[in-house]
């Protein structure tokens, strides 16, 4: 019995926002931020520079930001770095609380080049001077919205807040006086995040429920019409997104290290040129994986989204445009439903079926078209065919026993309680939401078996990652009958369980769960007694999807983050079987007599 490197699926990382920056020479640099290292390109020369994080720092950054006078700023985890992107130093590496789990949430600078930062998830905001190199903490901005996700300065050195996501805000502040104000009334607080925009000569805009306003010194000065709101300093959405621009004949159009490319458009001929963009990577994180109905494993990366396949000899990347509409999420959750592999992807909750026994297809010809308009379903293969803002963050999917419906779940969007359940069937089309007041209300499904029977069994979380606070105590598993669509029975082991993180059934009927605190519970639904209960919490953190019943050996097979680990199912003894080299942080699936899992960008396997 060994372990054994199968390699890196995915040799890539994700651009992480960039911007441009411009010196007093007219000279241009656009910096690309990267977990663990910058790439800074020359776009005159179309040289690129890699520029590591110091003291081996290894962490996703957010949001970046430039100067006026073209310096580079970015928050990674809780440093806060300032770099020169023409000599290519580092100018200051300077730690904020350890409160704080993101510092470089958003960004902006006052008419004297001081740098304001906000962070993740107190709100905090910090002033940093460039002249004296220091940073000061003035407290958070506000207690409960913890996504401080736009920023503004106007002519008077008043700080604006966009904040969200349970009830949006806009917050003004004073750093010379401390004067802190709410500018959104309390029936405009709506589910979402605040909205300030700061122009060229610093005039601050805040926008109050649809209406566009100037501010200064915290106060609504005048309200604008559309055509008289600045344009943001600001191109693109999510983590493609570039602060500032490229002045001159050529534009920033695009950047993905992704795709190794970055984009520019002249502005008079229209012409797009493209520079490929070098760099040295160890890879992208995996996300969760399993086998396919043609006994290869399948996956993808997380951030960037690339699907990949394992055919127990070759690794093959197919890239990030395989997965349609990824949006540089992962695939979190799969189910086999005869030759369709089904994943459901983050974000927005988007279901995505590939049939193994077709090829990869992504353009659509005339002479496709036309096979759609004979009766075929699909022509791209894989093809998303529908998503909800309720499984925003999927965690779970099942294939029922009718050989023609998945169900899957998960978390909901940013500011939102509770996730639903959507149960759809690949034939059709027709699907059915359940909402969590369904279900379990303010919870979500995030573990799903079915018995043998035909009863749904779920395992809830009280935990609600969009940036919500969690309004329930204790989690939940459940029984839903899928005839009735009703669910008949709720259970609450044990109270303080925050979540059933994996879930199964044994031959028996027995409910196996292991708990997000690593408790490793069986439950029997016949006599409706806690059977086993074992704290496994020395084995390390709880892998998503990181077991499997095997029927053959008569046992299950799985992982956490310090341990390869079997349960044979007549003791219900879990048993420690290898201890990985590293943490394992995706899993799971076994083949044959291999047990596969991830370690951060590898694919790993266990012999037995």
């Amino acid at each position: 019995m060994s372990f054994t490197e199968r390699g890196i699926p995915v040799d890539a990382v994700e651009s992480r926002t960039a911007t441009i920056c411009m010196n007093a020479s007219n000279e241009s640099r656009v910096v690309i931020a990267a977990r663990g290292f910058l790439l800074i390109v020359d776009v005159e020369t179309e040289h690129c520079t890699q520029l590591s994080f110091p003291n081996g720092h290894f962490e996703y950054p957010y949001d970046c930001f430039s100067s006026g006078n073209g310096m580079f700023y970015m928050g990674v985890g809780n440093m806060f770095y300032v770099v020169d992107p023409f000599h290519l130093t580092y100018v200051d590496a300077i730690q904020i609380s350890n409160r704080d789990e993101l510092c470089g949430f958003s960004y902006a600078e006052n008419n004297e080049g001081h740098i304001y930062v906000a962070s993740y998830p107190d709100s905090h905001l910090y002033r940093y001077r460039p002249v004296e190199r220091d940073l000061v903490d003035y407290g958070s901005m506000d207690s409960e919205q913890k996504y401080p996700s736009h920023m503004a300065v106007d002519a008077y050195g008043w700080v604006y807040l966009g904040l969200g996501t349970t009830k949006k805000n806009i917050v003004a502040f004073d750093p010379h006086s401390g004067e802190r104000r709410t500018l959104l009334k309390e029936e405009l607080r709506t589910i979402g995040l605040g909205q300030v925009r700061q122009a060229i000569d610093n005039q601050a805009y805040a926008l109050i429920g649809e209406q566009w306003v100037r501010v200064e010194q915290g106060i609504v000065i005048e309200r604008m019409l559309d055509n008289q709101i600045p344009d943001s300093f600001y191109t693109g959405t999510s983590f493609d997104k570039f602060h500032r621009q490229l002045q001159g004949e050529w534009k920033l159009l695009s950047h993905s290290l992704s795709n190794h490319e970055l984009a520019l458009k002249h502005t008079e001929t229209a012409i797009v040129k493209v520079i490929q963009l070098a760099y040295k990577s160890t890879g992208a994180m995996l996300s969760t994986f399993v086998t396919g109905p043609d006994k290869c494993i399948y996956g993808t990366s997380m951030h960037p989204l690339h699907f990949y396949s394992y055919d127990q000899q070759q690794l093959t990347n197919w890239g990030p445009q395989v997965i349609q509409h990824g949006f540089g999420g992962n695939i979190a959750a799969y189910a086999v439903q005869g030759n369709v592999l089904v994943g459901a992807s983050y974000p927005e909750g988007r279901l995505h079926l590939y049939d193994v026994t077709r090829p990869i297809q992504l353009d659509e010809t005339v002479e496709q078209m036309s096979l759609l308009s004979a009766g075929q379903t699909h022509v791209r293969n894989p093809v998303c065919v529908t998503s909800h803002i309720e499984i925003h963050r999927p965690r779970c999917a099942v294939a029922l026993r009718d050989h023609e419906h998945v169900v899957y779940g998960g978390f909901p969007g940013y500011g939102m309680v509770g996730g639903g359940l959507c149960v759809y069937h690949l034939s059709s089309g027709a699907e059915w939401l359940i909402p969590h007041t369904e279900i379990i209300a303010e919870q979500s499904t995030v573990s799903l078996a079915e018995t043998a029977e035909g009863i749904l069994i779920g395992g809830t979380s009280i935990e609600t990652p969009g940036g919500a606070e969690p309004k329930a105590h204790s989690a939940y598993l459940y029984t839903l009958d899928l005839t009735c669509r009703t669910v008949t029975k709720r259970l609450m082991i044990h109270e303080g369980i925050r979540e059933y993180s994996l879930l199964l059934i044994d031959p028996n009927g027995w409910i196996h769960s292991i708990t997000s605190c690593s408790k490793y519970v069986v439950w029997d639904p016949h006599r409706e007694v806690l059977v086993r209960e074992v704290d496994l919490s020395a084995w390390g953190k709880v892998v998503r999807e990181g077991w499997e019943l095997c029927e053959e050996d008569q046992c299950i097979y799985g992982v956490m983050g310090n341990a390869v680990f079997r349960i044979t199912l007549s003791s219900l003894q879990p048993e420690c079987i290898a201890v990985p080299h590293e943490e394992i942080t995706a899993g799971f699936a076994k083949l044959n007599n291999e047990l596969y899992f991830g370690i951060s960008t590898h694919l790993w396997s266990y012999s037995i």
